[in-house]
Protein backbone atom coordinates (compact mmCIF):
# COMPACT_ATOMS: atom_id res chain seq x y z
CA UNK A 1 0.00 0.00 0.00
CA UNK A 2 3.04 2.34 0.55
CA UNK A 3 4.56 1.81 -2.76
CA UNK A 4 1.15 2.42 -4.21
CA UNK A 5 0.61 5.72 -2.30
CA UNK A 6 4.02 6.89 -3.08
CA UNK A 7 3.35 6.09 -6.82
CA UNK A 8 0.37 7.81 -6.79
CA UNK A 9 1.69 10.82 -4.72
CA UNK A 10 5.17 11.04 -6.91
CA UNK A 11 2.74 10.67 -10.26
CA UNK A 12 0.54 13.66 -8.80
CA UNK A 13 3.34 16.12 -8.59
CA UNK A 14 5.40 14.93 -11.88
CA UNK A 15 2.19 16.19 -13.77
CA UNK A 16 1.48 19.03 -11.65
CA UNK A 17 5.08 19.93 -12.54
CA UNK A 18 4.49 19.53 -16.15
CA UNK A 19 1.37 21.36 -16.83
CA UNK A 20 2.33 24.10 -14.24
CA UNK A 21 5.99 24.68 -15.94
CA UNK A 22 5.42 24.31 -19.79
CA UNK A 23 3.42 27.00 -20.33
CA UNK A 24 5.43 29.22 -18.43
CA UNK A 25 6.47 32.76 -19.86
CA UNK A 26 4.73 31.84 -22.92
CA UNK A 27 2.28 34.81 -24.48
CA UNK A 28 0.24 32.15 -25.92
CA UNK A 29 0.14 29.33 -23.19
CA UNK A 30 -2.26 26.30 -23.42
CA UNK A 31 -2.92 27.65 -26.93
CA UNK A 32 -0.23 25.85 -27.78
CA UNK A 33 -1.71 22.90 -26.86
CA UNK A 34 -4.19 22.52 -29.84
CA UNK A 35 -2.25 24.66 -32.06
CA UNK A 36 -0.78 21.29 -33.68
CA UNK A 37 -3.90 18.92 -33.92
CA UNK A 38 -5.51 22.50 -35.36
CA UNK A 39 -2.64 23.04 -37.89
CA UNK A 40 -2.21 19.51 -39.28
CA UNK A 41 -6.14 19.83 -39.94
CA UNK A 42 -5.68 23.18 -41.77
CA UNK A 43 -2.63 21.63 -43.84
CA UNK A 44 -4.67 18.22 -44.73
CA UNK A 45 -7.85 20.53 -45.90
CA UNK A 46 -5.59 22.94 -48.29
CA UNK A 47 -3.65 19.19 -49.44
CA UNK A 48 -7.62 17.88 -50.34
CA UNK A 49 -8.29 20.86 -52.44
CA UNK A 50 -5.28 19.81 -54.80
CA UNK A 51 -5.78 16.02 -54.61
CA UNK A 52 -8.74 13.79 -53.89
CA UNK A 53 -9.19 12.50 -50.82
CA UNK A 54 -12.30 10.91 -49.74
CA UNK A 55 -14.24 12.03 -46.84
CA UNK A 56 -16.91 9.28 -46.22
CA UNK A 57 -19.55 11.58 -46.98
CA UNK A 58 -18.41 13.89 -43.56
CA UNK A 59 -16.85 17.12 -43.62
CA UNK A 60 -13.72 16.93 -43.70
CA UNK A 61 -12.64 19.36 -41.63
CA UNK A 62 -14.07 17.49 -38.65
CA UNK A 63 -13.35 13.82 -40.68
CA UNK A 64 -9.67 14.99 -40.47
CA UNK A 65 -10.05 17.19 -36.72
CA UNK A 66 -11.39 14.00 -35.16
CA UNK A 67 -8.25 11.69 -36.00
CA UNK A 68 -5.86 14.36 -35.26
CA UNK A 69 -7.22 14.82 -31.56
CA UNK A 70 -6.24 11.42 -30.13
CA UNK A 71 -3.42 10.68 -33.48
CA UNK A 72 -1.89 13.74 -31.25
CA UNK A 73 -2.14 12.13 -27.95
CA UNK A 74 -0.92 9.20 -28.72
CA UNK A 75 2.10 10.61 -30.26
CA UNK A 76 2.80 13.36 -27.83
CA UNK A 77 2.69 10.89 -25.07
CA UNK A 78 5.19 9.07 -26.91
CA UNK A 79 7.79 12.27 -27.01
CA UNK A 80 7.16 12.70 -23.62
CA UNK A 81 7.66 9.42 -22.72
CA UNK A 82 11.27 8.84 -24.39
CA UNK A 83 13.16 11.61 -22.61
CA UNK A 84 11.08 10.93 -19.22
CA UNK A 85 13.98 8.77 -17.37
CA UNK A 86 16.75 10.92 -18.43
CA UNK A 87 14.95 13.75 -17.58
CA UNK A 88 14.62 12.80 -14.29
CA UNK A 89 17.79 11.04 -13.48
CA UNK A 90 18.63 13.14 -10.61
CA UNK A 91 15.20 11.81 -8.46
CA UNK A 92 16.16 8.34 -10.01
CA UNK A 93 19.44 8.29 -8.24
CA UNK A 94 17.85 9.70 -4.67
CA UNK A 95 14.95 7.28 -4.17
CA UNK A 96 13.80 4.06 -4.81
CA UNK A 97 10.87 4.16 -6.48
CA UNK A 98 9.22 2.41 -9.48
CA UNK A 99 10.58 4.00 -12.28
CA UNK A 100 6.90 3.06 -14.53
CA UNK A 101 5.58 6.52 -12.83
CA UNK A 102 7.72 8.75 -15.38
CA UNK A 103 6.14 7.38 -18.37
CA UNK A 104 2.71 7.19 -16.53
CA UNK A 105 3.27 10.70 -15.65
CA UNK A 106 4.02 11.42 -19.18
CA UNK A 107 1.04 9.71 -20.87
CA UNK A 108 -1.78 11.66 -18.30
CA UNK A 109 -0.07 14.85 -18.94
CA UNK A 110 -0.46 14.08 -22.56
CA UNK A 111 -4.14 13.31 -21.39
CA UNK A 112 -4.40 16.99 -20.22
CA UNK A 113 -3.53 18.60 -23.28
CA UNK A 114 -5.58 15.67 -25.50
CA UNK A 115 -8.71 17.21 -22.97
CA UNK A 116 -7.99 20.67 -23.91
CA UNK A 117 -8.20 19.90 -28.10
CA UNK A 118 -11.57 17.59 -27.53
CA UNK A 119 -12.72 20.90 -26.53
CA UNK A 120 -12.76 22.03 -29.99
CA UNK A 121 -13.64 18.96 -31.37
CA UNK A 122 -16.63 19.11 -29.37
CA UNK A 123 -17.60 22.65 -30.86
CA UNK A 124 -17.12 21.53 -33.92
CA UNK A 125 -19.35 18.55 -33.62
CA UNK A 126 -22.29 21.25 -32.80
CA UNK A 127 -21.38 23.63 -35.47
CA UNK A 128 -21.55 20.77 -38.15
CA UNK A 129 -24.46 19.47 -36.37
CA UNK A 130 -23.07 15.70 -36.05
CA UNK A 131 -25.59 13.58 -34.49
CA UNK A 132 -24.60 11.72 -31.00
CA UNK A 133 -25.68 8.38 -29.32
CA UNK A 134 -25.33 5.73 -27.40
CA UNK A 135 -21.70 4.71 -29.13
CA UNK A 136 -20.38 7.56 -27.31
CA UNK A 137 -19.90 5.01 -24.43
CA UNK A 138 -17.28 3.61 -26.78
CA UNK A 139 -15.01 6.84 -25.75
CA UNK A 140 -13.47 5.86 -22.33
CA UNK A 141 -12.91 2.30 -24.20
CA UNK A 142 -10.73 3.76 -26.81
CA UNK A 143 -8.70 6.70 -24.75
CA UNK A 144 -7.76 4.02 -22.32
CA UNK A 145 -6.13 1.26 -25.48
CA UNK A 146 -4.86 4.20 -26.93
CA UNK A 147 -2.93 5.36 -23.59
CA UNK A 148 -2.10 1.70 -22.80
CA UNK A 149 -0.25 1.51 -25.95
CA UNK A 150 1.04 4.64 -25.79
CA UNK A 151 2.43 3.31 -21.88
CA UNK A 152 3.67 -0.03 -23.77
CA UNK A 153 5.66 1.83 -26.38
CA UNK A 154 6.52 4.20 -24.45
CA UNK A 155 8.33 2.09 -21.66
CA UNK A 156 10.34 0.54 -24.46
CA UNK A 157 11.69 3.56 -26.01
CA UNK A 158 12.40 4.97 -22.40
CA UNK A 159 14.26 1.90 -21.48
CA UNK A 160 16.53 1.71 -24.38
CA UNK A 161 16.77 5.39 -24.78
CA UNK A 162 18.19 5.71 -20.92
CA UNK A 163 21.25 3.91 -22.69
CA UNK A 164 21.06 4.69 -26.61
CA UNK A 165 19.23 8.15 -26.85
CA UNK A 166 19.49 7.58 -31.20
CA UNK A 167 15.85 6.18 -30.35
CA UNK A 168 14.75 9.18 -28.55
CA UNK A 169 15.89 11.71 -31.02
CA UNK A 170 14.08 9.14 -33.93
CA UNK A 171 10.56 9.11 -32.01
CA UNK A 172 9.44 12.11 -33.50
CA UNK A 173 10.46 11.35 -37.40
CA UNK A 174 9.27 8.30 -37.13
CA UNK A 175 5.65 9.11 -35.73
CA UNK A 176 5.97 11.34 -38.53
CA UNK A 177 5.76 8.13 -40.92
CA UNK A 178 3.72 6.28 -38.69
CA UNK A 179 1.05 8.94 -39.51
CA UNK A 180 0.87 8.75 -42.49
CA UNK A 181 0.10 4.50 -42.36
CA UNK A 182 -2.58 5.19 -40.08
CA UNK A 183 -6.30 6.75 -41.31
CA UNK A 184 -5.55 10.33 -40.00
CA UNK A 185 -6.18 12.03 -43.72
CA UNK A 186 -7.76 9.26 -45.51
CA UNK A 187 -10.38 6.38 -44.37
CA UNK A 188 -8.99 2.49 -44.69
CA UNK A 189 -11.51 2.56 -47.32
CA UNK A 190 -8.57 3.90 -49.72
CA UNK A 191 -6.45 1.41 -48.84
CA UNK A 192 -6.23 -1.25 -51.43
CA UNK A 193 -7.36 -4.88 -50.73
CA UNK A 194 -4.06 -6.51 -51.37
CA UNK A 195 -2.65 -4.33 -48.25
CA UNK A 196 -5.04 -4.00 -46.10
CA UNK A 197 -3.74 -7.65 -44.27
CA UNK A 198 -0.49 -5.18 -43.70
CA UNK A 199 -2.46 -2.23 -42.58
CA UNK A 200 -4.12 -3.80 -39.77
CA UNK A 201 -0.94 -4.77 -38.42
CA UNK A 202 -1.08 -0.98 -37.52
CA UNK A 203 -2.40 -0.86 -33.78
CA UNK A 204 -3.79 2.55 -34.24
CA UNK A 205 -5.58 1.90 -37.76
CA UNK A 206 -8.36 0.00 -35.11
CA UNK A 207 -8.12 2.80 -32.36
CA UNK A 208 -8.62 5.52 -34.93
CA UNK A 209 -11.02 4.48 -37.23
CA UNK A 210 -13.12 3.74 -33.28
CA UNK A 211 -12.80 7.19 -32.71
CA UNK A 212 -14.27 8.50 -35.80
CA UNK A 213 -16.96 6.08 -36.02
CA UNK A 214 -17.94 6.85 -32.57
CA UNK A 215 -17.33 10.58 -32.75
CA UNK A 216 -18.45 11.33 -36.51
CA UNK A 217 -20.40 8.78 -37.96
CA UNK A 218 -22.80 7.67 -34.80
CA UNK A 219 -21.12 3.94 -35.26
CA UNK A 220 -19.33 1.39 -33.25
CA UNK A 221 -15.60 1.13 -33.71
CA UNK A 222 -15.45 -1.66 -36.26
CA UNK A 223 -14.96 -5.21 -34.33
CA UNK A 224 -12.32 -6.83 -36.34
CA UNK A 225 -9.88 -3.53 -36.49
CA UNK A 226 -10.49 -3.35 -32.74
CA UNK A 227 -9.60 -6.32 -31.87
CA UNK A 228 -6.30 -6.12 -33.92
CA UNK A 229 -5.71 -3.16 -31.63
CA UNK A 230 -6.20 -4.91 -28.59
CA UNK A 231 -4.37 -7.35 -29.77
CA UNK A 232 -1.58 -5.96 -30.53
CA UNK A 233 -1.67 -3.42 -27.40
CA UNK A 234 -1.53 -6.23 -25.00
CA UNK A 235 1.64 -7.50 -27.24
CA UNK A 236 3.78 -4.15 -26.42
CA UNK A 237 2.67 -4.56 -23.02
CA UNK A 238 3.91 -7.98 -22.80
CA UNK A 239 7.55 -7.29 -24.39
CA UNK A 240 8.15 -4.11 -23.03
CA UNK A 241 7.16 -4.12 -19.73
CA UNK A 242 9.78 -6.97 -17.94
CA UNK A 243 12.06 -4.77 -20.36
CA UNK A 244 11.60 -2.10 -18.26
CA UNK A 245 11.90 -3.81 -15.31
CA UNK A 246 14.99 -5.22 -16.36
CA UNK A 247 16.36 -2.38 -17.73
CA UNK A 248 15.53 0.14 -14.76
CA UNK A 249 18.07 -1.74 -12.45
CA UNK A 250 20.74 -0.43 -14.34
CA UNK A 251 19.24 3.76 -14.81
CA UNK A 252 20.90 5.20 -11.88
CA UNK A 253 24.33 3.62 -13.17
CA UNK A 254 24.24 5.25 -16.77
CA UNK A 255 22.40 8.78 -15.42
Amino acid sequence: MNTINQFLTLSWALIYRDIATRYRRSVLGPFWTIAQPLLLMVVFTLLRGMITIPSEGVPYVIFSYSALVPWTFFTSSLNRCGPSILSNGSLIKKSNIPKEVFPFSAIVTSFFDFLMSSGILMGMMVYFKVQVNVTLLWLPVLILITGILAFGIGMFIASIGCFKRDIIIATPFLMQLWLFATPVIYPTTSVPDRWIWLYKINPMVGIIEGFRSVLVKGQSPSPELLVYSIALTVFFLIVSWPLFRWLSRYFADVL
